[in-house]
């Protein structure tokens, strides 16, 4: 290394790597978070965070576009997030499922020079402990985010220093036969990318496409210009590349396109394409006014079968419904748990648009609009709806709010108000009423009551 001419190139070389439209990032991010709550509900277990002080999504939303550092080393991440308070700087992290030694952190992109000089202060004090523990290699510039994507797959902690004599990736010790495989692996795709071209031609209209030839597969493709995402898409699918290949050799055209072209071969992101689709801010025709400040969102991730819909609110609490479960009261559950969201008007109006747009079933019909609520007792009523009559106890309102659903059919909202009611209910009028009811059947019935005369003689 070259001591201060050093500045790192690990942050600016991943920008691609998270969706420029911060909005989609944020849409992923929630679906990640709703899996691990998911994991927590199933297992019964509350993981532990990662560390104390860590900011939530919308902070890092509030504070302008994003951008991320993958393959950190988890063991120091507790060392980059003091720093990043002292500096006052938002920082989130994931640690992707099956990778335990890394995380990949997210940041403003405002803060992506305080973010380096934490990152290049890190790897100094480990460079300068007296048992060195970190090792270096040096690599070509145009290498390093096929090469981090590489280690990234292998769980391999790297940071990236760059030098006047090229690129440093440093990393621990104790990866150092991990990272040689990953080493010999990345020479033998230069060997076999030599024998693969990738140039932009003209059409017979003067459009710009993209040819590939692969001398070794004997292959040659032909495609529109695209965006660097598709085409590292279509060399996997098309040509059987892996991942950092495929993105190695979409990076080789980067270097003969014009300006205009290489920023719209540059506009998109791999975060983009695993999308099958995503549709941001959706609004209904005569839509409820109590869903306003609620966003709501639609996307389906290209490996797996099942759509997703977020709604966040203006506070930045949110949920995720899959199209997998439509289930009325789980989902009335969980709005009103991690949307924050207490109003009854308001969790309707957002389950009827859920509803809409197929991610709720709609609620079971009944035949009457009407029920009689009456409170027959300190901790009783009675509801009646129809042929149906239920007596609940007013002391065990989870399992009278349940009882009235299955009983009805109706939504947990309605089974609610309906318990409201009956407490609100004045015990001493309603025994009045009743006793008058009784006092005014048993005279009826004496006055209808014919006279029974016996016979003269």
């Amino acid at each position: 290394m070259h001591g201060d001419d050093v500045a790192s190139a690990g942050v600016t070389v991943t920008t691609e790597v998270v969706s420029k439209t911060a909005e989609l990032f944020f849409e992923m991010l929630k679906v990640a978070i709703e899996r691990e709550r998911s994991a927590k509900l199933t297992s019964g277990k509350e993981s532990k965070g990662l560390s104390s002080g860590e900011v939530t999504y919308q902070r890092l939303k509030e504070g302008g576009e994003v951008t991320m550092l993958p393959s950190f080393a988890k063991e120091d991440y507790g060392v980059l997030l003091k720093k990043a308070k002292k500096m006052d700087i938002p920082v989130a992290a994931i640690q992707e499922q099956g990778k335990d030694n890394t995380l990949s952190v997210f940041f403003n992109v405002k803060d992506e020079q305080a973010i380096n000089a934490i990152v290049q202060d890190i790897v100094r004090d480990k460079l300068k402990q007296p048992e060195q523990t970190e090792r270096m290699i040096t690599i070509e510039k145009d290498h390093v985010e096929a090469f981090q994507m590489a280690c990234a797959k292998q769980d391999i902690p790297v940071n990236f220093m760059e030098a006047q004599d090229g690129v440093k990736c440093i990393f621990g010790a104790a990866y150092e036969k991990q990272l040689q495989a990953v080493v010999d692996d990345f020479q033998k795709m230069q060997t076999e990318l030599s024998h693969t071209s990738i140039a932009t031609l003209q059409d017979k209209r003067g459009r710009p496409k993209i040819v590939i030839e692969d001398t070794e597969q004997g292959k040659k493709l032909s495609m529109n210009f695209c965006t660097k995402a598709k085409l590292e898409r279509v060399l996997q699918e098309r040509l059987g590349f892996s991942e950092s290949k495929a993105v190695q050799a979409a990076n080789v055209l980067t270097v003969n396109l014009t300006k205009q072209q290489k920023d719209y071969y540059l506009s998109s992101s791999r975060t983009l394409e695993q999308m099958d689709y995503f549709e941001p801010h959706i609004r209904l025709e005569n839509e409820n006014l109590l869903t306003e400040p609620f966003s709501f969102a639609k996307m389906k991730f290209a490996n797996e079968e099942t759509p997703r819909l977020t709604i966040t609110s203006g506070s930045g609490n949110f949920v995720v419904l899959s199209g997998n479960s439509l289930n009325r009261e789980e989902a009335e559950r969980n709005i009103r748990q991690h949307l924050k969201v207490e109003d009854a008007e308001v969790v309707t109006a957002i389950l009827n648009k859920a509803e809409k747009l197929g991610f709720v079933e709609v609620p079971k019909q009944v035949q009457y609009k009407e029920y009689h609520i009456e409170r027959d007792s300190q901790n009783t009523f009675t509801v009646r709806g129809g042929s149906t009559e239920v007596r609940l106890n007013l002391d065990d309102k989870l399992t009278a709010r349940k009882q009235l659903m299955d009983s009805f059919g109706m939504t947990a909202t309605k089974a609610d108000k309906i318990i409201a009611k009956a407490q609100k209910q004045s015990l001493s009028r309603n025994l009045l009423d009743q006793a008058k009811r009784k006092m005014q059947s048993a005279g009826d019935t004496l006055k209808r009551k014919k006279r029974e005369r016996g016979s003269r003689k």
